[in-house]
């Protein structure tokens, strides 16, 4: 089990990634990427706006900021893969299976 400054450190660390990510979002107005988010188009204004300084100071604080409307491998995969190729890939899964065609003897 990590200690309390480790654990901290990766809060730290996750919310500073989620706050990017959100910017990043933010910044290119991408609607359909832009779903899972429940913020107001006034906070995503105010988000693009910020500084990297000013995003690495909201990060440091003791509590998990992360609360996208995603599973949990799902917001993993954003952070790590980028948010447009994970709403690709749950795009893709949720899909239904083509029909197959049959097949003559």
């Amino acid at each position: 089990m990590p200690n309390s400054t480790e654990l901290l450190r990766d809060i730290h660390e996750t919310n500073l990634m989620y706050l990017l990510l959100l910017q990043r979002l933010a910044r290119t107005g991408n609607a359909p990427a832009m779903a899972g988010l429940q913020i107001s188009a006034h906070a995503c204004q105010w988000l693009a706006a910020l500084s990297h300084d000013d995003l690495i100071k909201m990060s440091r604080c003791s509590v998990l900021l992360a609360q996208l409307d995603l599973a949990p491998h799902l917001l993993l995969s954003a952070l790590s893969q980028g948010i447009d190729a994970t709403l690709a890939a749950r795009t893709v899964a949720a899909r239904p299976p083509e029909p197959q065609a049959a097949r003559l003897p």
